[in-house]
C-alpha cells in the first residue's frame, strides 16, 4: 500500500493567518479525526462570489488523509466478511500500544450442547460424539490453544488486552450440569481451563444451583446469561413483545449476581434469535458483547467475521459468531492459519500504521515502542 502525504507543521485546530494580495486569508487545519460515517447529509455552502484560487504553497499546508488498508481473509464465503468496530485512532494505539496483546491474536469460540457417551448414537447435529469431544480437547492442547472467560474475552475486544495468542472460549448452552462434570471437569482441572455457562436461570432449582457451587470450587464455571424462560414462547423475534425481551434479558441478571457474585456481561441468544430492536434492549441492559449460532469465523481485535443477518443490527459486538462443536477441530485448525496471516499483515504493515497514527492521531499519546519491540517475526 502507498501512503501520500504532505508536511504540515499546524496543530489542529490552530490558524495562521498569511497576506496574499492584500488581503489576510486565514486557514485553519482540519481535525486529525477518524473519518465516520456521518447520519446529517452535508450541505456545501453558497457561494455569494466567485472564489479565490489559493496558491498551491497554501494548499499543501492541508494535509491528505489517506486510507490504512485491512487484513481480509479469503471465508470461501460471498456471504461473510470482518467487520470493525472502533476508529482507527483507537485500534493503532490498542493494537501497538505497550502490554497489548500481540498482532495475530485470536479467539475461537465453540459452542456446546450434549455429548454422546460412547457407543451411543448422535441423534441430532448439536451432538458429539465422547470421542470427538476428547479428540477436540487433546487437539486443541497440542495446537496450543488455551481458554479464556467471558471478561477476558470482553477487555480483549475493547481494549485490546492481553490474552494467549491462541484462544478459545469454550460455552455450553442451556443447564447441562451433568456434562459439565461427567464430560468437561476432566480437561479444566488438568489444563487450568475455564468454562463458559450460558445458563437459563428462571426455572433452575435449588439444588441445582448447589451442584453449580460444588462444581465451581476452583471458579474454572463462568456463569452468563441465555435467557430467563428460554421456551417456544420466549424465542425473541419481531413479533416477540417488549415485556418478554425485558424478561428474558433482565431478569436473568439478579439471578446471576447472587449465584456467581458478578454481573453477566454476556448474552448468548437463545436458539440464536435476535432483532435489532433485542440487540439495543442488550446494550441498554448492561451486557458488553452478544453471541449468535452462526459459525463465521474466529474472533480478533477489532475484526469479527459476520454474515449479512448479522451486519443489519450495526453492533458486531453483540452478534458474535460461535463455531458447533462437530466441526470444532476444524475450526480451530482454520483459526491458526488465519492468525498466521494477519500476524505477517501486520508485519509488513507497521510501518504505514505508525506513520498513519503519528500524523492523523494527535490527540492520541504517542506510541511508546520502538521498531526493535514490534518486531513480529
Amino acid at each position: 500500500m502507498i501512503i501520500g502525504l504532505s508536511a504540515c507543521n499546524i496543530l489542529p485546530g490552530q490558524s495562521i493567518s498569511i497576506i496574499q494580495d492584500a488581503v489576510a486569508i486565514t486557514i485553519t487545519p482540519l481535525q486529525s479525526a477518524t473519518p465516520v460515517i456521518s447520519k446529517t447529509p452535508f450541505i456545501p455552502p453558497t457561494l455569494t462570489e466567485t472564489p479565490t484560487i489559493l496558491p498551491s504553497s497554501i494548499l499543501s499546508l492541508t494535509p491528505t488523509k489517506s486510507v490504512l488498508s485491512s487484513f481480509e481473509y479469503n471465508f470461501k464465503s460471498t456471504e461473510v466478511s470482518p467487520r470493525t468496530y472502533q476508529n482507527t485512532c483507537e485500534y493503532l494505539s490498542n493494537r501497538w500500544g505497550i502490554g497489548k496483546s500481540e498482532p495475530g491474536t485470536i479467539i475461537v469460540p465453540v459452542m456446546y450442547h450434549s455429548i454422546r457417551q460412547s457407543g451411543r448414537e448422535l441423534q441430532d447435529n448439536m451432538q458429539v460424539s465422547q470421542e470427538y469431544f476428547e479428540y477436540t480437547m487433546g487437539y486443541a492442547k497440542k495446537m496450543g490453544f488455551e481458554t479464556i472467560t467471558t471478561q477476558e474475552l470482553v477487555r480483549f475486544l475493547y481494549n485490546n488486552d492481553p490474552i494467549p495468542p491462541l484462544s478459545m472460549i469454550l460455552i455450553i448452552d442451556d443447564r447441562r450440569l451433568g456434562v459439565v462434570k461427567d464430560h468437561f471437569m476432566k480437561y479444566l482441572d488438568e489444563n487450568d481451563w475455564t468454562l463458559t455457562l450460558a445458563y437459563i436461570t428462571g426455572i433452575a432449582s435449588n439444588n441445582e444451583w448447589n451442584e453449580f457451587a460444588r462444581l465451581n470450587v476452583n471458579n474454572q464455571l463462568d456463569l452468563q446469561a441465555h435467557g430467563f424462560l428460554h421456551n417456544g414462547e420466549t424465542y425473541i423475534t419481531e413479533y416477540t413483545s417488549t415485556e418478554l425481551i425485558e424478561q428474558e434479558l433482565y431478569n436473568p441478571i439478579p439471578v446471576i449476581e447472587e449465584q456467581a457474585g458478578r454481573r453477566p456481561e454476556a448474552f448468548i441468544w437463545p436458539g440464536g434469535n435476535f432483532t435489532l430492536q433485542s440487540v439495543q434492549m442488550a446494550r441498554e441492559a448492561g451486557y458488553e458483547v452478544g453471541f449468535t449460532v452462526y459459525s463465521r469465523g474466529p474472533l480478533m481485535y477489532n475484526w469479527i467475521p459476520l454474515g449479512d443477518t448479522e451486519t443489519t443490527v450495526n453492533d458486531p459486538l453483540m452478534v458474535l459468531p460461535r463455531f458447533w462443536s462437530n466441526t470444532a477441530a476444524l475450526y480451530l485448525e482454520r483459526a491458526v492459519e488465519i492468525s498466521a496471516e494477519a500476524k505477517e499483515f501486520a508485519n509488513q504493515n507497521k510501518e504505514n500504521e505508525y506513520f498513519w497514527y503519528q500524523n492523523y492521531c494527535l490527540e492520541y499519546p504517542p506510541l511508546e515502542k520502538d521498531e526493535e519491540e514490534i518486531d513480529l517475526e
